[in-house]
């Protein structure tokens, strides 16, 4: 069902028992759904988000859900893109990563817990080469090789042996 809008053809809460196109997307290269939102990325590399909007995570500035894809403030040089429960992420072509939604743990990776409706950058994270965003938590793989994660932490998901939540990126441990 289109709660939320949740199925970008510009109808809400209406069942569909068959394909819908997503109303306006007809360049997408990426595409990545979250539980309540769906993102993609087009091909000139901007970032559109639809579907429930609930602590700002369509990047759109605003916390009101849209049935139709919004673009996501300031991001038009996208190459890879990951959506979760609250958060999205995006990896931008210079490697840099940005976060936008719930921050409630820190998924967002900029040293805060505060919620953003905009993208911000993750902190100290300008050489990634792969994301990956998970319910509370991010990740990233840098040029390097090594694996970086930061956010929700109550079940050792970021990998650094501590159970502690990171607002920032923190090297994953190997065993």
């Amino acid at each position: 069902m289109g709660t939320s809008g949740r199925l970008g053809d510009g109808t809400v809460g209406i069942w569909h028992d068959t394909p819908v196109n997503v109303s306006g997307l007809t360049d997408a290269v990426e595409v990545s759904a979250g539980d309540s939102h769906t993102c993609a990325r087009r091909v000139s590399g901007q970032v559109v988000c639809w579907g429930s909007n609930l602590f700002g995570k369509l990047g759109d500035g605003t916390s009101a859900s849209r049935a139709v894809p919004v673009n996501v403030v300031g991001l038009a040089d996208a190459v890879e893109i990951s959506a979760g429960v609250a958060h999205s992420c995006a990896r931008r072509a210079s490697g840099q990563v940005v976060c936008w939604g719930y921050n409630g743990d820190g998924a967002l990776g900029d040293g805060m817990i505060a919620t953003s409706k905009t993208p911000v950058d993750v902190m100290g994270l300008g050489d990634a080469t792969q994301i990956s965003v998970g319910w509370g938590q991010s990740c990233a793989r840098r040029a390097s090789g090594q694996l970086v994660c930061w956010g929700a932490n109550n079940r050792g998901q970021l990998g650094d042996g501590t159970m502690t939540a990171r607002s920032a990126p923190t090297n994953v441990s190997p065993n």
